[in-house]
């Protein structure tokens, strides 16, 4: 049996908790604020770690409210290893039992918007790295707890961190499931724009590219058996339809699924596909429109398949692929889509695929991101290392996975992997981007004991051995 170290912080690292819980620190996209890249509350999450590590006595840099880091010992770039985490989260969403913006505990577990993704990890960290202060413990190089603030919508946040700073030697990112992730699919994600249907006045759908849309709304122009065979349509799925008619030959459809994380859109309901797939098979679209391109290649199914790109490997699995966000302005309609695509595979040639079924519509495609996947073979001295401590802290063999999700693992280059904070045989699903979300409060201090063990031994070991 290991002896604990962490438990004594327990009630102290609730209470920070609490407090960074409280910051709705939803990243805003493109944000033309200066000074403040993804806007005030995530700068304002960014700003809470950096003040709360000043205060335990650690030298900490804000990087322009990209990112910010706490440092235990001397030493600068050359050798230091490191603990990654963010603090800004997904939208809310619907559908919570409890304010998402409150640290609620019940029937041990703690719930709100960033309890496992990753606002937990990111205070568990900090008060590892004062754990090590506290305990003197001996380290061979500085070690760093680096936050950032805009992971869930790009990562452009480690991109700027490391505009500025070398990479560490050695890290982890508490941002996945336990024991270790030493692969993780592409990311790819794709805007799809066309002429808007004539029939359609306006839509509305969705939150968040990476989650399964929870809603969607859409003025239609339509006969009233057509709106309601329409509603019937939904409400004999997964989802539920409300429709009102707004006048003459004129319905408002407000379309309610379930969200998920892209990587497992299948867990989820997607609204924006359900509304346009049923007002497909209403016959409302017309040929060589955005929504009839939608209904028919995009919004059917959550591997691609009918738009020629599904795919599979060994490695790492299935492609999947979900519809995030829709709407329409000026003529125009448009749908994004997260695209997680196998480790083994190029994305060139499933945007090459992704383009021609564009043309054949009149459509044109963007890629907003593509950001390649990540494998470190599990015979690394890194994933020996945190197996041992996942080992001798949970008597459990350490067997490393392979996700759909997206750390900032890949931007380390080999350097790094996901490693916790969720326990793959938690008795209930952590819900990451979903309402609800939640961690066991023993995991949660279980996961204290593994990245306490991680961070000393990361402190001390051997640089050639990587």
């Amino acid at each position: 049996m290991f002896e604990p170290i962490m438990a004594k912080y327990r009630d102290e690292i609730l209470a920070d908790l609490k407090k960074l819980v409280a910051i709705q620190s939803v990243a805003v996209p493109d944000c033309d604020i200066e000074g403040y890249p993804f806007g005030y509350r995530s700068a304002e999450a960014i700003r809470f770690m950096t003040g709360l590590a000043h205060q335990f006595g650690f030298s900490t840099e804000n990087c322009d409210n990209f990112a910010c880091h706490a440092q235990l010992g001397e030493g600068g770039d050359e050798d230091y290893a490191a603990v990654l985490c963010h603090v800004d989260v997904v939208p809310v969403g619907e559908g919570w039992h409890s304010d998402p913006f409150t640290l609620t505990e019940k029937d041990g577990y703690l719930y709100g918007r960033g309890i496992a993704d990753d606002k937990g990890a990111a205070m568990i960290a900090l008060y590892c790295m004062k754990a090590m202060k506290d305990n003197g413990v001996p380290m061979k190089r500085p070690i760093r707890c680096i936050f950032g603030g805009g992971e869930e919508i790009g990562m452009d946040d480690m991109g700027h961190y490391f505009s500025r700073h070398a990479l560490p030697t050695f890290a982890f990112t508490p941002d996945a499931d336990y024991p270790a992730c030493n692969c993780e699919k592409g990311i790819l994600h794709l805007h799809f724009t066309g002429s808007t249907d004539p029939a359609l006045l306006s839509v509305r759908g969705g939150d968040a590219i990476n989650c399964v849309a929870e809603s969607c709304t859409a003025v239609i122009s339509c006969d009233e058996p057509t709106a309601n065979a329409i509603a019937s349509l939904i409400n004999a799925s997964d989802a539920e339809c409300v429709v009102s008619k707004e006048g003459e030959n004129r319905f408002a459809f407000a379309v309610k699924g379930v969200s998920s994380h892209a990587m497992c859109p299948e867990n989820g309901v997607n609204a924006i596909n359900y509304l346009l797939t049923a007002a497909e098979k209403a016959g409302v679209w017309s040929e060589g429109s955005a929504e009839a391109f939608f209904a028919e290649k995009i919004c059917i199914g959550t591997r691609g398949k009918a738009l020629g790109i599904d795919c599979s490997d060994e490695l790492s699995g299935e492609l999947t692929f979900n519809v995030g966000l829709t709407e329409a302005h000026d003529g125009k309609s448009s749908v994004s889509v997260d695209i997680r695509y196998p480790a083994t595979l190029d994305s060139k040639p499933i945007i090459a695929k992704a383009q021609a079924e564009a043309a054949k519509y009149g459509m044109t495609l963007e890629v907003l991101n593509d950001n390649p996947p990540l494998y470190v073979p599990a015979d690394h001295p890194l994933i020996r290392t945190l197996g041992d401590c996942f080992t001798e802290i949970t008597g459990k063999p350490m067997i490393p996975v392979s996700m759909g999700g997206g750390t900032y693992a890949r931007a380390l280059h080999g350097r790094g992997v996901a490693f916790g904070p969720v326990f793959s045989d938690a008795k209930q699903p952590c819900n990451l981007h979903m309402s609800d979300e939640n961690l066991s409060l023993d995991e949660f201090m279980l996961h204290a004991e593994i990245c306490y063990r991680a961070m000393c031994r990361l402190a001390v070991l051997d640089r050639e051995n990587g």
